[in-house]
């Protein structure tokens, strides 16, 4: 598999969030990066968002302010 998902060191996080352009690309990336079998499961829907990043002070657009799509994973065993 091509650019599998994992953090440094090798491990993955108990919530893991892809941020892509398409709903479409969304459903592929999920499928292609087996998360089910990594024992993750989606929390909530696929959903069209607008994304910002702030240093506390001020307050930047992500992504050239266009709105993607976010699939949110928490592992299976983790609780809300």
């Amino acid at each position: 598999m091509e650019n599998p998902i994992q953090q440094a060191g090798g491990e993955m996080s108990d919530r893991i969030t892809l941020i892509i352009p398409s709903f479409h690309a969304a459903a592929l990336e999920l499928h292609r990066q087996r998360m089910w079998d990594k024992g993750y499961r989606l929390e909530s829907s696929i959903s069209e968002q607008a994304f910002f990043e702030s240093d506390g002070k001020s307050v930047t657009s992500l992504f050239d302010g266009k709105p993607m799509f976010a699939a949110t994973f928490v592992k299976s065993s983790s609780t809300k």
